[in-house]
């Protein structure tokens, strides 16, 4: 009779269990909402979300212009801040390093002093150095990759010069000479360069990579852990509105709605690749969802800017951003 009783008993448990079970499974599944993130500066794989407080500071393409790069920390104290305890961020998006065609290479090197002082800096400050921001360009990447490809063919720093001119010589020269921190890279930037972030976002609706949206991400998860295709896209891709430009407004608009964000921004771009209907105050705007800029190579000239978003702020369009306030003049007259 106990034995009897205690079966229907142990029936209900067992099912109880593999309904909680269920249901927390099904929880896992759901896809992350930056809403499930904690109100603080967090790293998850290829992303870094950033709280609904305080001020960030973004410039864009300094491609080895050291003066530039100290003339940003000059106008905005960022160092000091952090250092001081100020709720502010620092978001370098991308192609810091590696000397265009047309700005020959000489020591000492720009991209070199650029990339050992954020690694410095991001010691020096500490705990804080996550405040600090260097995220992943297209440059970045492919010098990175083309570094690792030599090393696994045995470039050794005493042979190095005989592989670069291989590379530079062969049918993809014209390609490898674009990524020229090869040249000078070493084991230590190589490893620096491979964690850099890819994609920040914020909780007010802030999204920055550095060239544009992923055009077929449905979540969170998919810049997470991007595939190579959604890589490819937030490193390396031009809008419609310049020649050769591979992605639309539309675009944009479905890369912020996966993410539950409003509004994009990007370098990469040189601003006057852009129609002139597109420029105002040395950026170009697209279908208000979407800010290009630079601060190095590729701005305007005398128009170098960086951009400031407060990040207790939502903004629902980037036509909101104002010259003076949210775009600032590198070298203001």
């Amino acid at each position: 009779m106990i034995f009897s009783e205690s079966r229907p008993m142990n029936t209900y448990l067992f099912t109880l269990t593999l309904l909680l079970f269920s249901l927390t499974m099904a929880a896992f599944a759901q896809p992350k909402q930056i809403t499930q993130y904690p109100n603080q500066l967090t790293r998850d794989g290829h992303v870094i979300v950033l709280p609904d407080h305080g001020n960030v500071y973004i410039v864009s393409d300094l491609h080895a212009h050291w003066d530039d790069f100290n003339q940003w920390l000059k106008r905005t104290r960022l160092v000091e801040r952090i250092q001081g305890g100020e709720d502010v961020y620092a978001i370098m998006l991308g192609d810091s390093i590696d000397y265009k065609p047309d700005e020959r290479p000489k020591p000492p090197y720009g991209d070199i002093q650029i990339v050992n002082r954020v690694i410095e800096l991001q010691k020096q400050l500490g705990d804080q150095g996550k405040r600090f921001i260097y995220m992943r360009g297209n440059h970045e990447f492919a010098a990175a990759e083309a570094y690792a490809l030599m090393k696994k063919n045995g470039m050794t720093n005493q042979n190095r010069e005989s592989f670069i001119k291989v590379l530079y010589n062969g049918i993809n020269g014209s390609y490898y000479r674009q990524f020229n921190f090869i040249e000078r890279m070493t084991d230590e930037h190589y490893d620096f360069l491979m964690n850099l972030p890819t994609v920040v976002i914020g909780k007010n609706g802030l999204v920055a990579v550095h060239a544009g949206p992923a055009r077929s991400i449905t979540s969170i998860a998919d810049i997470v852990s991007p595939s190579s295709t959604t890589l490819d896209e937030m490193l390396w891709d031009r809008p419609d509105a310049v020649l050769g430009g591979r992605y639309s407004a539309k675009h944009t608009a479905g890369f912020l709605d996966a993410l539950n964000a409003k509004f994009l921004i990007v370098g990469h771009t040189p601003i006057g690749y852009f129609p002139k209907r597109n420029i105002k105050d040395g950026v170009a705007r697209l279908g208000g969802k979407q800010l290009i800029f630079t601060t190095g190579y590729g701005g305007l000239r005398g128009q170098q800017t960086y951009i400031e978003i407060d990040l207790a702020k939502t903004y629902t369009s980037v036509d909101e951003l104002q010259l003076g306030v949210n775009i600032h003049r590198l070298y203001p007259e």
